[in-house]
């Protein structure tokens, strides 16, 4: 998704000569391509998170299109009272691209894991937030968030994401995109676990099982029709994300549940339990670790159904 990203905003600023691309001093072996075609668009504010997005919102207010990329961990923790009210209070149209969500930084420890950011995102007013799974998901969210002209979050992994979307798909703010169709269990999913969830759903349908699977690239606004059609059918609706359970999609599905008078389908989140990892280990192991492998899925969801 880091190579999408960086591919598209070099077709987009051919143009847009308003769009400007600021780092955190992160993002080498990426961002090259567009320091040397633009120049003066392209700017590193250095390792100063809450300056970066304070000088991110100025640039917006004087009407030029910045978009700040940095390590998610860095820049949604270190610089969240900046985004609360030099972007959102003032809805400057700054567009955030937060690099290695979840464990994609898993070796480096608690510090650079990304468990609690669409929790603090998604509570932000004034802010779109985006959870692409994949380059094609990832592509759609930074168009779709510039032409917003809003203040907006993209959470994207950092390793290699693999195209899930084979066919054309059409992508809608706030709606799902329907994977794969079924009526016993409904997967939602966001971000970098879409490909789990692909492996997930292929395991339950071999065993009969009808699975219907969503992908959430929109996580706010939330396509809380889809989660209360697909409730009506299913005998289990489950969410899986590389984000703590507190707070990230799986919170957000069971809101729009609780407040569903004809909810009453079981919902099991997949994700981070309200904990930090202390054992280090790549994506692979610390996913292992939390029961958030797609075979470990796979029989959680077969126990639940009895």
């Amino acid at each position: 998704m880091r190579q999408t990203f960086i591919n598209t905003m070099i077709e987009l600023a051919r143009t847009n000569p308003k769009l400007m691309l600021l780092i955190g001093d992160t993002g080498f072996s990426v961002v090259e391509p567009f320091e040397q075609e633009f120049g003066p668009r392209f700017m590193n504010i250095g390792i100063a998170e809450q300056n970066f997005i304070s000088v991110a919102a100025g640039i917006a207010a004087m009407g030029m299109k910045p978009v700040a990329y940095n390590v998610v961990s860095f820049m949604t923790l270190r610089a969240a009272e900046q985004i609360f009210l030099d972007i959102c209070y003032q809805e400057n149209p700054v567009v955030m691209v937060g690099v290695g969500g979840g464990f994609a930084y898993g070796n480096a420890g608690p510090t650079h894991h990304s468990l609690q950011d669409i929790a603090i995102m998604r509570s932000f007013p004034n802010l779109l937030v985006y959870c692409p799974g994949d380059p094609v998901e990832m592509r759609w969210a930074l168009c779709d968030a510039l032409e917003s002209n809003r203040p907006a979050y993209i959470r994207i992994g950092r390793s290699v994401d693999p195209v899930v979307h084979q066919s054309e798909v059409v992508f809608q703010r706030g709606r799902a995109v329907e994977v794969y169709e079924g009526t016993d269990v409904t997967l939602f999913v966001c971000g970098t676990m879409l490909k789990e969830a692909v492996q997930v759903q292929k395991m339950l349908e071999q065993d009969g099982i009808s699975t219907g699977l969503y992908s959430m690239p929109s996580i706010k606004p939330l396509d809380c029709d889809t989660i209360q059609r697909c409730a009506q059918h299913s005998r289990l609706i489950c969410t899986i994300e590389e984000h703590s359970v507190v707070g990230g999609l799986g919170s957000a599905v069971a809101e729009v549940l609780s407040d569903d008078p004809k909810g009453n389908t079981p919902l099991k989140r997949f994700g981070v339990p309200d904990s930090f990892a202390m054992l280090t280990g790549g994506r692979d192991f610390q996913l292992n670790y939390f029961g958030l492998a797609p075979e470990q899925m796979y029989r959680e969801i077969k126990q639940r159904l009895g």
